[in-house]
């Protein structure tokens, strides 16, 4: 028997004494002689490997108080709350990414068209997914982000690791986020190769994006996209965020219709079209931004953490 299969078979014994027989992680320990934060290890990565497969039967459908109160205020498809003790943003990223990649395979389906962007939230998310084929399945990358400074967005390794993941067809979009010009963002629109990939980002049944805030420390600020002056300028029009590079106001809307000219992506109009279009984004500094993205009706489906959900209910009562 070699490595991972002893590695299986460990953890097999380790979740059958603790979900089957109602072990406690010491006595399982004691048991095995292995260290009880050794078995607290062994037991998530159980989870993340599919060993175990826990499954909370909701007979009414409604998810937690605060999922049901975002659903129904703000007429969501669907809405998950990840926990938020207190942990740091990193926990939180991973928390996030866990739920949203097990949201995803729950709705991918043969011949599905999902289109994704990029950043630090979207690649916990191609973390946690279990490898799988899903025949006909397309991933486009939704916008464009090769950065122009030394900063490294890694723009276009979500889509290319969930076509790996999937044994799908990835369409990547190696272009900036931004432009210095609209009539070179025309010039671009016009090769028939972009094109056609914007097509594909269009016709796309099912979206997942982040959400990201805006600011100084913000991502498309980090990589070099906007001089000072327009930093500020679009802070004193009240920008909070962005959604594929598109920055929005506190009230979901474009803030500067010169700029979003010459953004490189998918109008955020065609994510209001989507059958599916989840938001996955949490931690305090993004709350505005997630509620500008609700004001605006770009998702239908949200997938946040506690702390942020009830910032959220807060400022919006």
């Amino acid at each position: 028997m070699n490595d991972s299969s002893n590695k299986i078979t460990l953890l097999v014994e380790v979740a059958r004494l603790y979900y089957e027989h109602n072990f406690t992680q010491l006595q399982i320990a004691r048991k095995l002689g292995i260290s009880r934060p050794n078995i607290s290890r062994l037991l998530q990565q159980a989870r993340e490997k599919g060993v175990v497969k826990i499954e909370i039967n909701d007979p009414f459908h409604r998810g937690t108080q605060m999922e049901q109160e975002l659903k129904n205020k703000f007429n969501l498809q669907e809405v998950i709350v990840v926990p938020n003790e207190g942990v740091g943003a990193n926990v939180i990223k991973e928390r996030l990414g866990q739920a949203a990649a097990r949201y995803l395979e729950k709705i991918v389906y043969e011949d599905l068209i999902l289109g994704v962007s990029w950043g630090t939230t979207m690649q916990q998310v191609v973390r946690y997914l279990r490898p799988r084929r899903v025949n006909g399945m397309i991933v486009v990358q939704l916008n464009g982000g090769v950065a122009k400074a030394a900063y490294d967005t890694h723009a276009s390794e979500v889509a290319q690791k969930i076509g790996e993941t999937y044994q799908a067809t990835p369409f990547l979009l190696p272009l900036p986020a931004v432009v210095d010009k609209a009539e070179l963002k025309d010039a671009i629109f016009s090769d028939k190769n972009i094109a056609r990939q914007l097509d594909l980002a269009r016709q796309a049944k099912v979206a997942m994006f982040t959400v990201g805030s805006f600011g100084y420390r913000s991502v498309l600020v980090e990589a070099d996209y906007f001089e000072p002056g327009e930093i500020e300028f679009l802070l004193k029009r009240k920008a909070v965020g962005d959604i594929c590079s598109r920055i929005i106001d506190e009230e979901g809307q474009i803030c500067w219709p010169e700029l979003d000219n010459r953004t490189i992506g998918i109008d955020l109009n065609e994510l209001r079209k989507k059958d599916i279009a989840i938001a996955v984004a949490g931690g305090k500094e993004k709350v505005k931004a997630i509620s500008a993205g609700i004001l605006g009706k770009y998702f239908n489906v949200l997938i946040t953490d506690e702390l942020a959900a009830s910032e959220i209910l807060y400022l919006n009562n």
